[in-house]
Formats: C-alpha cells, sequence, structure tokens
C-alpha cells in the first residue's frame, strides 16, 4: 500500500511543460496538482488558450516523466461582490472543468475566497457563506455533466468556507457525487489552534472523509502573541512543525483512501525530497499502527 505523494507544479517555477515536469520528477513527485496559469510561461486564464495540441502536449510531458495530473487548481473567489468579476471566474473554472480529460484529469480545485468584503453586513459571515454556496453549487452541476470532481478547500477564519460545519452543511444541501473535499488540515486548524488534535482529525474523518479527493501538506507552529498562542502556518512539511501527519494517515489508511493524491505545498524544490521522506515515513508509522490495531 503505497502513498501517492505530489506537489503543487508552480512550487517549482514557472516553466515550458517538458522542462517543468522533468524539474518536478527529480524530487520524486508521482503527481501534481496543476494551475495551468501558474505553471506555464504566458499566464493563460483560460485553457483554450492552450489550444488543443497544447494541452495534450502538457499531459504527455507530465506522462513522460511517470507523473499525474492528479488535481488541476482554478482557484476562485467565489464571493466577489463585483458580479462581472464572479461571473467570469465562474465562466473559468467551467472552462477548466471542460479541459480536464485532455489533461487526463478528473479533479478542479478552488477555495472559496474572503468573506472580509461582507463583514459590515449584518450576519456577514453566514451571507458570505451563502454566496460562496451558490455559486459551488453551480460548479458541482457543470462537473455532474462531465463526469468530473469539484474540490473545494476550506480555510479557517479567513475564508467563505471555513469550518467543519460549514462543509457538512455543503455535503448535505449539494448531495451530489461530483463535491470532493481538498483536505488542508493545517488551513483548517483555527488561529487558536485545536485542544486535542485526535478530536479534531476525528470530526475531519467523520464528516467529510469519504469525500476527500486530495490532501495538502503542510506544516504549523503554535507561536506566542499578545493574545497568547496562535497559529503560524504554511511551513514546509518535515521542519519544526506540530502537524500529526501519522494521524491524518492512519484515518486515511483505515478510510480506504490510501490512493488520495498527498501533495506538498509551501515546499522549495530543495526541501521536497526530504519532505517526501518525512512523509513516507510518517506513512509508514500510521500503516503499521492501523495492522496492529487489525
Amino acid at each position: 500500500m503505497k502513498p501517492f505523494f505530489g506537489l503543487r507544479a508552480h512550487d517549482f517555477g514557472t516553466f515550458p511543460p517538458a522542462e517543468l515536469a522533468e524539474r518536478i520528477a527529480s524530487s520524486g513527485a508521482t503527481c501534481v496538482q496543476l494551475a495551468l496559469a501558474k505553471a506555464f510561461p504566458g499566464g493563460h486564464l483560460m485553457p483554450a488558450e492552450f489550444g488543443d495540441t497544447g494541452l495534450a502536449n502538457i499531459r504527455s510531458a507530465f506522462a513522460a516523466q511517470g507523473i499525474q495530473v492528479a488535481v488541476i487548481g482554478c482557484y476562485i473567489d467565489t464571493v466577489a461582490l463585483d458580479e462581472t468579476a464572479r461571473e467570469f471566474s465562474f465562466k473559468r473554472f467551467e472552462a477548466h472543468i471542460d479541459a480536464a480529460a485532455a489533461l487526463g484529469c478528473n479533479v478542479i480545485g478552488t477555495e472559496t475566497g474572503s468573506p472580509i468584503p461582507y463583514l459590515e453586513q449584518t450576519n456577514g459571515r453566514e451571507n458570505a457563506f451563502r454566496v460562496a454556496l451558490q455559486g459551488l453549487h453551480r460548479l458541482v452541476k457543470a462537473a455532474e455533466q462531465k463526469g468530473i470532481r469539484v474540490g473545494v478547500e476550506a480555510v479557517a477564519e479567513y475564508h467563505a468556507l471555513s469550518t467543519i460545519e460549514h462543509i457538512r452543511i455543503m455535503i448535505e444541501e449539494f448531495n451530489s457525487p461530483a463535491l470532493g473535499i481538498i483536505f488542508d488540515p493545517v488551513n483548517l486548524i483555527p488561529l487558536v489552534g485545536v485542544a486535542d488534535m485526535d478530536v479534531f482529525l476525528d470530526e475531519c474523518f467523520a464528516t467529510f472523509g469519504d469525500r476527500i479527493v486530495a490532501i495538502h501538506a503542510k506544516d504549523y507552529q503554535m507561536v506566542p502573541s499578545e493574545k497568547g498562542l496562535v497559529k503560524l502556518g504554511d511551513l514546509p512539511v518535515g521542519t519544526t512543525g506540530v502537524m500529526d501527519w501519522v494521524g491524518v494517515f492512519k484515518r486515511q489508511i483505515a478510510a480506504g483512501k490510501h490512493q488520495v493524491p498527498i501533495l506538498l505545498e509551501d515546499t522549495s524544490p530543495a526541501h521536497a525530497t526530504d519532505s517526501f521522506a518525512y512523509l513516507q515515513r510518517a506513512w509508514d508509522d500510521a500503516l503499521q499502527q492501523v495492522n496492529n490495531a487489525q
């Protein structure tokens, strides 16, 4: 039972497809989250700007290095107050849904955007959450028609979709096989941290474990501030963080989700190999604990 380790392609820079794929392969990655607008020269927002041949070349360049496009990143602001900008974002995401098959991928990922512009309103956070759900439901319906899954990532405090309860509501209201969850445990941990990591992870997997389509791997610390200890996130895996990756992997394995891609974030090319080695040790430890418990 091998883990499926990868990373965000643009963390290795912006290069033509063949060169970028070769650079990534040297890290040991077997899959990527690919943001077309960030990974390749030109900053093309629409897949059609690459043309059919260009998309085919991207897929073949990564395949030649033994790398699968596990997630297509199209992170949009689903709650922008400017309705024209929001509509453009939705059309852009839908264009990525249409292009997914050409890249051999069936997951398109996004976050939801900041609720800050809504906070002057009464019940502003709830309003932002509801606006996000309205837009995401549209995207999920479009994905259903193509056999694609929309991978939605929650971010505590800073985004419209920010809590485990938000995810539960979304799953219940959408009731769609096209809805997936990109689980970034560090992003979902509140600024004040969690009192009990096991309780936090148990609640995550009980609520949306069967919906997880990708896991983002990074780390965090709790550091002193005027308000007490607060989360300092976005640290590379395997440094001095406190994220319980053995705990994440134990639950992932027990849920039968061992083929879900585990994607490094905020990891430079210089640290990727060490981060993969750290995660492999955590995986091996988790697997042994799961086997011993059976």
